[in-house]
């Protein structure tokens, strides 16, 4: 009886490393598990896609849009300043309308400036 015993206890921990069947079970979970882990990074991307709209898709996510469109407009505002500047060198009368102009663009790109520094302390 302790001879069964002890087969039996050897049998229960000896591995066995040619047992087909059980590695082919273990390589088809594991493509299942790769499987279902590619389909969730599909369907997570799909739905970040479809989150990000159009300027999204542009500009990025939601934490970098703003300070890009910031950045933009900043640069618009410092063009637009550049050319009121040319304007009111050419002009006559109107170049009190047109430093005007460039004072306010000035300020605006200043204010998209500020916000982009502002946000980045957050």
């Amino acid at each position: 009886m302790a001879f069964d015993r002890k087969a039996a206890k050897e049998a229960i921990q000896a591995k066995s490393g040619d047992d087909a069947e059980f590695d082919e079970a273990q390589v088809r979970a594991h493509d299942f598990q790769l499987k279902i882990a590619q389909e969730n990074n599909r369907h997570e991307e799909t739905m970040r896609r479809h989150d990000l709209g159009f300027l999204g898709r542009a500009f990025g996510g939601e934490k970098s849009a703003p300070t890009y469109i910031a950045f933009l407009v900043m640069v618009a505002m410092m063009m637009g300043a550049f050319y009121c500047w040319s304007r009111a060198g050419e002009a006559g009368q109107a170049t009190e309308f047109w430093s005007a102009q460039a004072e306010r663009a000035i300020a605006f790109a200043a204010s998209a400036l500020a916000y982009i520094f502002g946000r980045g302390n957050k």
